[in-house]
């Protein structure tokens, strides 16, 4: 089977949530749990130190860590719209994406976004909303032909908002 180009799989995202967002989509991409790259990076680190001693050991702690981190995190599809943002929660374990709840919605004009500098690995991102709370979260760099596909979504967020 043929992996799709990142190109291909905006357009296949865009055709499953634009029917739940009531205006047109202007960028797609993927915002995660805050240190959920760094986390795997580490774990992934840990379990070959481990693997230099016991090999059977190393791949069991790695197993184990990526699952807890995995079923601990979340991974939302987001669609950035003029006035909304929309986040669609992405499967955990490799499933195919299906809108299944609800999107988390929030007010463009509502909210500030500020960006922490682009790791090798991902972006922090924390979201300030009116009220005063802030949500952390990164945006995770792909690989090769993904490296670019939370670009656009990115520099959305990030841009002012008319109100």
């Amino acid at each position: 089977m043929k992996i799709p180009t990142a190109a291909e799989q905006r357009q296949t995202y865009l055709a499953q949530i634009q029917p739940h967002v009531p205006e047109p989509i202007l960028a797609v991409g993927f915002l995660c749990t805050a240190g959920y790259a760094a986390g795997l990076r580490k774990d992934y680190g840990a379990g070959k130190s481990l693997g230099m001693l016991s090999p059977i050991a190393g791949r069991m702690f790695r197993k184990q860590a990526v699952a807890t981190r995995v079923e601990a995190s979340r991974n939302d599809l987001v669609a950035v719209t003029e006035t909304e943002i929309y986040r669609f929660e992405f499967p955990k374990r490799g499933e195919a994406f299906t809108v299944s709840v609800p999107p988390i919605v929030w007010d463009r004009s509502l909210i500030s976004v500020t960006a922490g500098p682009r790791g090798r690995y991902a972006q922090p991102i924390q979201v300030t909303f009116a009220d005063g709370r802030t949500e952390d979260f990164e945006i995770a760099n792909g690989a090769r032909d993904y490296a670019t596909f939370s670009d656009d979504m990115r520099a959305l967020l990030l841009g002012s908002v008319s109100a």
